[in-house]
């Protein structure tokens, strides 16, 4: 899931709820008079340092675009700490999933070209290509690809992080095979459900469709046409002398080769992005005026494809861009923000640009733990530089509920809105506490202040006792609502509204004895070579149910992640949870091999061995 839904339910029920803050307050900020791009650059410069000694981020580098003109680019910190060798502005990241609107583009093209048509189903293309359904035949278009509408599953994480990582045009084929215990996530269209698997997906489309492999199409029609030379679409890291080591808090680290060349396999620098980010406002063109994609279509990318799917409440997406912006990562008064980030094990990348104001920002950097900071860095140098154009200052912020004026709920609101709630950070279970309702998620406790319209604020309360209104709270508003005849919790800020949860339906009786059997500590069995982005689970037993809770490795999010409740739904298959309550993807049960063993699982690629009890 992008990193905009992730966040919006971090802020709205866990609320960051971390107490202890940075050393030191962000650098203030102050007006930027219009064409002012000294105290633009002077602003950015401090806000930039406080971030990377903060929060101890080996080294960063950022790019301005004001239409085709690159108004500034610098980089900060060290591309290699131990080399003492500094950040450029061309220093060479990896981009992650930047990559994908490179991968979108170049479908475009041939939808221009008439050799790949937007919405005909994929099997036109490839029909060898298929994958088990419980919902039937599955008829996926590119146009629900590159929207991620496609109902494929997240990720293949078998063999996905490597030393010698394999071929995505095999882990597809693995899909295919009627063999395979891997089915779809969800149907085609029922809502917005990121998926790195659909990404690759249309890379095979467009190597059928243009009759050249992947890497070379890209090459030829997209980074040479825009002059990124040393741009490259690899499995990991180029050997070149601008290349920026990876590092996690500083800590030099060994970054790992991607199998999904098309989801996030691009190396560039923020120069090399800021070439396509002038390609945009260019209707197109590049710097030589040459047409790499009509002007019509550079504008359909950049529309809102979603607006009639009910359950996306508002999460606009374009063919590749994200569209929908929340809280601090919202700048407003420009019009439509348009953005991607991107996130390998040790580099983060975001891109942000303001189509209206013909303005872009780009910032990449080589620490695992830089995503929070490449994405308020960004944002600070998004809205400076309108501002600096413009001399539009950034307005207050527009809650999503106001309060204290509270108006409380009857009765019936209050029992339709208790229950379980799949969201991106965990189950979160609204229930009565006296009179009125409260929020838990992963061990904490949120009062819902009951407001108007159905709408409540939420408070965290310290150790039970203390009230407090954080930053990351103040203001959200979170309402429970029924849409396409489902019961979901909704937030609201800065004028946008976005789901965050499903309802998940009560269990279905007792537990199998062999299911109950799976409570214990597993991890992945590996490839030689392969590098985990779980590292274990652990299975838990509690109210009824199967809980999952994961451990990610450390460059994301460690032990961070919230318990997930799996869905029984045979004797042999189980279900976590995805963007819906009633979809996701398949977890495969196991017999056990030798009489008195416990039952195994499967998952995505991946078979797990217990571990611990």
């Amino acid at each position: 899931m992008p990193v905009s839904q992730r966040r919006v339910a971090a802020i709205a029920l866990a609320g960051g709820l971390a107490l202890a803050g940075c050393a030191s307050a962000p650098p203030a900020a102050e007006p930027v008079a219009q064409g002012d791009l000294a105290g633009l650059v002077q602003q950015l410069t401090r806000t930039i340092g406080h971030e990377l000694d903060a929060q101890r981020i080996a080294g960063l580098s950022i790019a301005l675009v004001d239409d085709q003109r690159l108004v500034w680019a610098q980089g900060f910190g060290w591309a290699d700490v131990a080399a003492r060798r500094p950040a450029q502005a061309d220093t060479l990241y990896r981009v992650g999933s930047v990559s994908k609107l490179f991968t979108d583009t170049a479908a475009m093209q041939l939808v221009a070209q008439g050799r790949l048509q937007l919405d005909a189903p994929i099997q036109q293309l490839l029909p060898d290509w298929r994958i088990r359904s419980r919902w039937g035949e599955v008829a996926i278009t590119p146009r629900q690809l590159m929207t991620h509408h496609s109902g494929l599953p997240r990720d293949m994480l078998g063999g996905m992080w490597g030393t010698q990582v394999g071929d995505f045009r095999t882990m597809l084929a693995g899909l295919a095979d009627p063999a395979s215990p891997e089915e779809a996530a969800a149907p085609p269209g029922l809502a917005f459900g990121y998926s790195n698997i659909g990404l690759d997906l249309l890379g095979l489309a467009i190597e059928r469709a243009s009759g050249r492999r992947f890497e070379q199409q890209l090459r030829q029609t997209l980074l040479e046409p825009l002059g990124m030379h040393e741009a490259v679409f690899s499995a990991g890291p180029v050997d070149s002398p601008r290349m920026a080591q990876g590092h996690l808090k500083s800590a030099p680290q060994v970054e790992p080769g991607l199998r999904d060349l098309p989801a996030g396999g691009l190396t560039a620098s923020v120069t090399d992005l800021a070439r396509f980010v002038s390609m945009q406002f260019a209707g197109g063109r590049n710097a030589a005026g040459e047409p790499l994609l009509p002007a019509a279509l550079v504008a359909e990318m950049l529309r809102v494809q979603n607006a009639q799917v009910p359950l996306d409440s508002g999460f606009g997406v374009g063919l590749g861009w994200m569209l929908a912006t929340f809280g601090r990562d919202t700048v407003q008064g420009g019009g439509p923000v348009a953005h991607h980030a991107g996130a390998t094990f040790y580099h983060r990348a975001q891109l942000m640009m303001l189509p209206a104001q013909r303005l872009g920002v780009i910032v990449a950097a080589n620490d695992g733990a830089a995503g929070p900071v490449v994405d308020r860095v960004a944002a600070r140098a998004l809205a400076l530089l309108l501002e600096a154009k413009t001399g539009q200052r950034q307005p207050a912020r527009v809650p999503g509920v106001t309060l204290p004026a509270r108006a409380p709920w009857s009765e019936a609101q209050r029992q339709a809105c208790e229950g379980d709630y799949v969201t991106p950070a965990g189950l979160a279970t609204l229930r009565r506490d006296g009179p009125r309702l409260r929020a838990e998620l992963d061990g904490r406790t949120l009062e819902l202040i009951e407001g108007e319209d159905g709408w409540a604020g939420l408070r965290y309360r310290l150790l039970g006792v203390l009230p407090l209104t954080l930053e990351l709270l103040d203001g959200v508003g979170l309402q429970c609502r029924r849409v396409a005849g489902r019961q979901v919790l909704v937030a609201r800020l800065d004028g946008q509204e976005l789901r965050l949860g499903d309802r998940l339906p009560a269990p279905d009786g007792p537990l199998p004895a062999e299911v109950s059997a799976l409570a214990g500590d597993w991890a992945p069995v590996l490839a030689p070579g392969e590098v985990a982005t779980v590292e274990r689970v652990r299975i838990e037993v509690d109210r009824g149910r199967l809980w999952v809770r994961p451990t990610l490795s450390a460059t994301f999010g460690g032990d961070s992640a919230g318990r997930l409740p799996l869905q029984l739904l045979s004797p042999t298959q189980a279900r976590l949870p995805g963007t819906l309550a009633d979809t996701g993807p398949v977890i495969t049960l196991r017999p056990p091999e030798r009489a008195g063993e416990a039952p195994g699982f499967a998952y995505s690629g991946w078979v797990f061995r217990r571990i611990g009890p």
